[in-house]
């Protein structure tokens, strides 16, 4: 039997957020103390929900990048054939192929990477505050008018200089600094997410537990990020299903609400071709305002080990999506030190958010999807043990 399908709504703000480098790409196992994120430059940056009451920013179609490569005339580290390499080209890890795997092209990235030489490296960038996207766009905006070029007919704006190093992003927004030679793809990923709305994601950790019962979110630890399944909040992976709901990336048959007790199957994130949805979103009366489901396989930029937890349980997401998108991924294994093994895996636990009245449980996985049994409005989630059914019960 098929349950009703309905999709939610949530509430925002708005901010400019910091990556800093080293950006030595690692694998996806990399610690967290590895990926150096900065809140430090945060302003608001209020730009309206396309639609009132619609808590989604969709980004699709073909959007026109311009990356601008300034050099400083005295010199600098910038090299623009590896930030092109990065950026817009062939590479399989390229931005441009990251976006177009994230958003299972939904989102075509079509991308321009020019270069020019301004003046001396300004006092700023020696010793001055560090992160000054003001600079960069200023900088920005004469390297593209020296090329002929207006940058208001360009949807998004990556503007490079060396000055320190990091990145920075307004969330919403249009405009991204990057501040020296970065050495993967990750933080134009990462940056372009907070100009999709994403915000640096925590972590609810060490949750308490009794038998087969781990009891979330109340009285869990929470830390900043640790999520390594998104590339805005500790990790080098693609961006998770609630994000791509919020931007137009799943449709109203991959993203769906639960308001009933039950059996359900969850698809492979970002599967072509899978009748079964990718993201469940279950809401609560409390804050955050919804909790959300995914269940993940290997590709090429979530190339996790075929016995890796996060490709063999279903990972979740309490979050609120408005302006911006805020998770706390929920570590399901909360008796180990790492929050690189969040998924609840279908070995008889349970989540129980006594808050919400919610209780999850993984019944199986197999390669195409999972089966999870809920229950919502403080019912038992169903037995995995399943009543036999008629086929046209299912």
């Amino acid at each position: 039997m098929r349950l009703p399908r309905l999709l939610l709504t949530l509430s925002a703000t708005a901010t400019l957020a910091s990556c800093a480098f080293p950006d030595k790409p690692p694998s996806n196992q990399t610690p967290e103390s590895e990926l150096v994120y900065d809140e430090r430059d945060a302003i608001p940056n209020d730009v309206p929900l396309p639609k009132p009451g619609v808590n989604q920013r969709p980004v699709v179609g073909v959007k026109k990048v311009l990356v601008s490569v300034v050099h400083w005339s005295n010199g600098d580290s910038l090299k623009y054939d590896l930030i092109q390499k990065h950026t817009f080209s062939d590479d399989p890890g390229s931005f441009q192929n990251y976006i177009k795997a994230a958003s299972s092209g939904k989102l075509i990235l079509d991308g321009r990477v020019i270069v020019h030489t301004s003046g001396l490296r300004p006092d700023i960038c020696k010793s001055g505050s560090p992160m000054p996207i003001a600079l960069a766009t200023s900088e920005g905006d004469k390297a593209a008018r020296a090329n002929g070029l207006n940058p208001a007919d360009f949807d998004y704006l990556i503007n490079i200089i060396d000055c320190r190093g990091g990145g920075s992003a307004y969330r919403p927004g249009r405009i991204m600094g990057i501040y020296g030679q970065a050495g993967s793809s990750h933080v134009y990923n990462h940056e372009f997410g907070h100009n999709l709305g994403y915000a640096h994601g925590k972590t609810y950790t060490r949750c308490p537990s009794a038998g087969d019962r781990i009891d979330a979110p109340t009285r869990c630890t929470t830390i900043n990020y640790g999520d390594t399944g998104d590339s805005v909040s500790g990790g080098r992976t693609l961006y998770p299903a609630n994000n791509r709901w919020y931007s137009g990336w799943l449709d109203a048959s991959q993203a769906v609400a639960i308001s009933r007790s039950g059996y359900y199957r969850l698809g492979v994130l970002g599967a072509n071709g899978s009748a079964d949805p990718q993201l469940y979103l279950i809401n609560r009366s409390d804050t955050p305002s919804q909790l959300a489901l995914e269940y993940r396989k290997p590709t090429p930029f979530d190339n996790f080990p075929p016995s890796d937890n996060r490709i063999n349980g279903v990972w979740m997401r309490y979050t609120s999506m408005a302006g911006s998108v805020n998770n706390t991924q929920l570590d399901a294994t909360p008796e180990t030190a790492s929050t690189a093994d969040p998924a609840l895996a279908a070995n008889g636990r349970y989540i129980f958010d006594s808050a919400a009245g919610v209780i999850v449980r993984v019944c199986k996985t197999t390669p195409t999807y999972a089966e999870i049994a809920v229950g919502v409005n403080s019912e038992l989630a169903p037995s995995c043990i399943r009543p036999t059914m008629q086929p046209d019960q299912e």
